[in-house]
């Protein structure tokens, strides 16, 4: 994967600007995107068709569980058009039977309503990865990117059904209106039978075929929002970003030592031949094609915001309350309504119970967190990091002043900030989790509200990331404070009182 060649700015994005930038990037490759499927996808459909010529309904559900193996086909395209160009319908066609059969198990049946499936993907299939080595990849890029694709997932639902209806609809205009008004009375007996058998082949022939529309024009983007959101978690990850920050500005150094030497070398021919204007003018010409260069251009930028006058706040309501009770078939567009209300509201519910249970910690907020806690397995290890009370030395503070005269800061901190986890999952039972990052626990501690502990730990934290991650000696104050101010008693039950200081 080479960063330098990435057709988009890589930058840490939000995640509905993350997913509005896959959108965009299969909007501009959707022609490589459906002439790929229809070489791929499509043949696949036509087989299921003739083997389940007999049964259109359980058609339809086989057409329902393959959606992972379709996703794998934008996939590919996005992106590899996004680090340089987009395959070929050959090299597609060429890697389909390996790409349709390559993990299919899982995909299937372990994997197949995961929630975040579009962030997932490129984790098994650019990635490569399987076992536990997935797991915690796919542990490392949901905390950046998961809620979003949770969302992406929800929404993706939701544009399905308004593509298939669309789609209706619009045939409903186009055909004469006798027509039409036995189309809606059809549709109108869809909603009052209660058994399948009821219903012809035709119906369920149509259905499929509407089905796979929806599919076709909905699933490209679903995909590459799911990408642009493994792309931004990686980033935030990795930093990505900073990585080709330096590799640009090494090769604007590059160019700019490029353009130094050759003002160099013409201005001490300019001196050594002074009269001789021929000889100097392809000198003159490199450095004014060195100076007319990007990187010596003042560019200048004009942003103008619009201002709302507020006089189209209402417009969209009042198109609403005209679509769904206006003139022109009223029934059939109140039913419509109805039906897109109620998946809407089923969305938000399950969006609101998904936050609720992925973040229930904020609710204990107030009291012991302890409370929530009781009978949870206590954790060993936190970021790779050994908090079980025995693994410690018996007086935490003691051992880090020794450490810290020895000149070891690395260890000296390390020992305060495992301490300080180990006592607050052991004995304040806090719910820190072993993926959990230092930002992660943090936020933990400070929903506690502990005006005793709260204040101590942010300024240990942060203290810990500059040793750790920024290769920074602590300042000699700011350790003594530390040990100072240890505000944990012992870890060990048989020592009565606070640690040793």
């Amino acid at each position: 994967m080479q960063l330098e060649n990435v057709t988009a700015e890589i930058r840490p994005r939000a995640p509905w600007e993350s997913i509005d930038l896959g959108c965009s990037l299969a909007r501009k490759h959707i022609g490589d995107i459906w002439k790929a499927w229809a070489f791929t996808v499509l043949p696949l459909w036509l087989v299921l068709a003739v083997v389940l010529r007999n049964h259109p309904f359980v058609l339809i559900l086989c057409i329902w569980w393959l959606k992972p193996l379709y996703d794998r086909v934008p996939l590919m395209v996005v992106s590899r058009a996004l680090f340089g160009s987009a395959p070929s319908v050959r090299e597609v066609v060429k890697a389909w039977p390996k790409m349709m059969f390559r993990r299919i198990w899982f995909a299937l049946v372990l994997g197949r309503f995961s929630p975040a499936r579009n962030l997932t993907l490129p984790v098994a299939e650019l990635e490569g990865l399987r076992g536990a080595a997935y797991r915690q990849r796919v542990n490392l890029l949901e905390r950046n990117g998961g809620e979003g694709a949770t969302m992406a997932t929800l929404a993706g639902i939701i544009l399905e059904m308004v593509t298939a209806a669309g789609l209706v609809m619009l045939v409903m205009l186009m055909v004469p209106d006798h027509i039409a008004t036995r189309w809606m009375e059809g549709l109108g007996e869809f909603f009052e039978h209660d058994n399948l058998s009821e219903f012809s082949d035709g119906f369920f022939w149509l259905a499929a075929g509407v089905q796979m529309f929806a599919y076709m024009v909905m699933e490209p983007f679903y995909v590459s929002a799911g990408f642009a959101l493994y792309i931004n978690s990686r980033t935030l990850t990795e930093g990505w970003d900073i990585e080709l920050a330096f590799k640009r500005l090494g090769q604007r150094l590059q160019k700019l030592r490029s353009g130094a030497a050759l003002l160099l070398v013409g201005f001490a021919t300019a001196m050594a031949v002074p009269n001789a204007k021929a000889e100097n003018s392809p000198y003159r010409e490199s450095a004014e094609q060195v100076l007319a260069d990007e990187d010596f251009t003042i560019h200048h930028r004009t942003i103008e915001v619009p201002v709302d006058d507020g006089s189209d706040d209402n417009s969209f309501f009042e198109w609403l309350a005209d679509a769904l009770g206006g003139s022109g078939m009223p029934g059939f567009m109140g039913m419509l309504g109805t039906i897109l209300f109620y998946v809407i509201l089923a969305a938000v519910i399950a969006g609101i119970i998904y936050l609720i249970v992925r973040n229930r910690h904020v609710f204990n907020a107030s009291g012991k967190v302890g409370n929530l806690s009781e009978g949870r397995a206590k954790i060993e290890a936190v970021m790779g990091m050994d908090v079980r009370p025995e693994s410690l030395p018996d007086d935490v503070v003691a051992a880090a002043r020794d450490a810290w005269r020895d000149g070891d800061s690395h260890l000296a901190l390390s020992l305060l900030y495992r301490g300080a986890i180990a006592w607050l999952v052991h004995r304040e039972t806090l719910p820190i989790e072993e993926s959990d990052t230092e930002g992660d626990c943090l936020r933990r501690v400070e929903l506690v509200n502990n005006t005793e502990y709260g204040p101590y730990f942010k300024t240990l934290t942060s203290t810990w990331i500059d040793v750790a991650y920024g290769q920074k000696e602590p300042d000699g104050n700011r350790m003594i404070e530390l040990c100072d101010r240890w505000p944990f008693d012992a870890l060990n039950h048989s020592k009565k009182g606070r640690s040793a200081r």
